[in-house]
């Protein structure tokens, strides 16, 4: 592999170097003779992406971040990876804190592996490993390969295809493209970055790290999985009795656990078609899942099931009217929240012992003084009030005012793909196609492909893979 020039022409590009990309690249056809660039940030480490990089070996948070769900619900391969290399990942995570070994052995000891919520960096070497069996199939094809550490900024059509632009200034000529970013920035507000406030808390870990060791209450805007992981911070760093976390969330509670038992089973939804409303079908998706609480599933069967099902069945299948279909995602997502075990299990013990409090509400900004900060917020009534803190860490995911990548705020400016009116995601053609022939997109902030508003949220690795794979017509 090698760099090419400011100029460049390609039978295919793959923008991105995540999970997304790698599964266009599983499916890539070329033949030889053709030429396949791949461009991304972090192209040297293809497959990982942001999500699943390569820790720094000094750090002590270096694989305290887990996966949100079970090995298997991930991936049924990755979890066999991970059972075949056990010893190694025992020796990698003695004597770690949190103490994730631990936590892992009553699964172990049952014989399920499988069910273990790994550190992301093990799903990074995972998936590390099938982009070189990929490029390396392409390879003895007789493809050739060219990969850029750079990020495209601009697509634009042209006589035999699209142009590329890049923020190094590449300018690449291909044929056909799949578009592989990552998700939107965390929604930003007032105050959210400055002396006591951090606005993620990935990249960000050494400042918020100083807080934490100096003894400051951390306070963590949002309840999703990053501020799991700021959890996870705190424990890789002081012990249990010493955390001070406030977690501010918009219903004060916690996501259910994602617990795994044996043998393994799955909720199966019986859902009628033919609905008008979304309401009603809402409806009778909540009786659906009370009755599967009734029957001893688990919100990972919960889940689990209702996301298989979805996948076999989608939305359009049921309600005809594609903007009463659109309104039903949201509230599937808000239902079936679910989490990482080990973290979430800690979670509910360390607020039970009064170290970590979770307070319902919004955050409207944050205000730096001289020995801390001020969050302003607004309780589920609409009173305002605020709270004294150590440290802010912005949790709150996604939200209106957050940004996209430059390519992607590039499509979107020129209509290539468009904001969903009703779920503010982004809607592309079916099999992924934007308006520009040959040009396909893909990433977590996706909501909608053709006419089917996807029911369950594609920041699910497997969901991202299985939709990937039907743009190739499988699955």
């Amino acid at each position: 592999m090698n760099a090419p020039s400011t100029a460049q022409t390609a039978t295919h590009v793959i923008v991105g170097d995540g999970i997304t990309a790698l599964a266009f690249l599983e499916h890539c056809d070329l033949r030889a003779g053709e030429t396949l660039i791949i461009l991304g940030k972090m192209v040297s480490r293809f497959g990982r992406g942001m999500a699943y990089a390569k820790g720094d070996p000094d750090t002590p948070w270096r694989y305290a971040y887990l996966l949100n769900s079970p090995a298997d619900d991930i991936d049924p391969a990755f979890a066999a990876w991970l059972s075949d290399r056990w010893d190694n990942v025992s020796d990698t995570m003695s004597g770690r804190s949190p103490d994730w070994l631990h936590a892992a052995a009553p699964l172990v000891a049952a014989g399920d592996i499988y069910g273990v919520n790994a550190p992301r960096e093990f799903y990074g070497d995972f998936m590390e490993e099938l982009a070189r069996i990929a490029l390396s199939r392409l390879e003895k094809r007789g493809v050739r390969i060219v990969t850029l550490n750079d990020c495209v900024t601009s697509i634009a059509p042209a006589e035999n295809g699209v142009v590329l632009k890049t923020e190094k200034g590449a300018q690449i000529s291909a044929e056909s493209v799949d578009i592989a970013p990552g998700g939107p920035s965390t929604m930003r507000l007032a105050g959210d970055d400055g002396t006591f406030a951090a606005p993620s808390v990935f990249g960000q870990e050494p400042r918020i790290a100083e807080h934490i060791r100096a003894g400051a209450e951390i306070f963590c805007i949002g309840g999703n999985a990053a501020m799991l992981d700021v959890l996870r911070l705190c424990q890789s760093l002081i012990p249990n009795e010493d955390i001070k976390m406030v977690v501010c969330a918009p219903d004060g509670d916690i996501p259910a656990p994602l617990v795994p038992r044996l043998p393994r089973k799955l909720t199966k939804p019986t859902l009628t078609r033919g609905h008008d409303t979304a309401k009603s079908f809402l409806s009778e998706i909540e009786d659906e899942i009370a009755s599967a609480r009734r029957n001893g599933d688990e919100m990972r069967e919960i889940r689990a099931g209702f996301r298989a099902h979805f996948l076999a069945n989608p939305l359009n299948l049921y309600l005809a009217d594609l903007d009463e279909a659109r309104q039903v995602p949201s509230k599937l997502r808000f239902w079936l929240r679910g989490g990482t075990r080990d973290t979430i299990l800690d979670m509910h013990r360390l607020v039970g012992e009064g170290r970590v409090k979770v307070v319902p509400g919004l955050v409207k900004s944050v205000e730096h003084g001289k020995d801390g900060a001020t969050v302003y917020m607004r309780d589920p009534s609409g009173g305002e009030f605020t709270h004294n803190t150590g440290f802010v860490v912005n949790c709150a995911g996604a939200g209106p005012n957050s940004r996209y990548d430059p390519l992607t705020a590039d499509m979107l400016a020129k209509s290539v793909i468009e904001i969903c009116p009703v779920s503010r995601g982004i809607k592309v053609g079916a099999v992924c196609q934007t308006t520009l022939p040959g040009v396909r997109y893909l990433s977590p902030a996706v909501t909608e492909i053709g006419e089917e508003p996807i029911a369950m949220p594609l920041y699910d690795a497997h969901m991202l893979r299985t939709y990937a794979a039907r743009a190739n017509g499988l699955g």
